[in-house]
């Protein structure tokens, strides 16, 4: 059984204010959770209204499956024309 786990910082061009920026943040956790099933959180980065991080983990059977789970979440992240990655750190565990 393996965890992968990912650390997705994002920059939230449109966002003018933290209640911009709560908006997307928790419409991405939603979508990610009902079309991945996979756990997400959003990490605390103070108070900066641009910048966001995600979390997201998921468990699988081997480490191929895992791996390709995340490789589809960081797509569909990166189609989300809401935001842009600027960087993330992936784990398998």
């Amino acid at each position: 059984m393996r965890v992968g786990v990912c650390q997705i910082n994002i920059f939230i061009n449109e966002s003018f204010s933290l209640k911009d920026k709560r908006r997307v943040m928790n419409s991405v956790k939603q979508r990610l959770r009902n079309k991945f099933n996979v756990s997400v959180i959003e990490e605390s980065n103070g108070t900066n209204h641009k910048e966001g991080v995600l979390g997201v983990s998921c468990i699988g059977i081997d480490e191929a499956g895992v791996r390709n789970l995340l490789e589809r979440v960081v797509l569909f992240l990166e189609d989300d024309g809401r935001f842009e990655i600027t960087s993330l750190n992936t784990e398998i565990y």
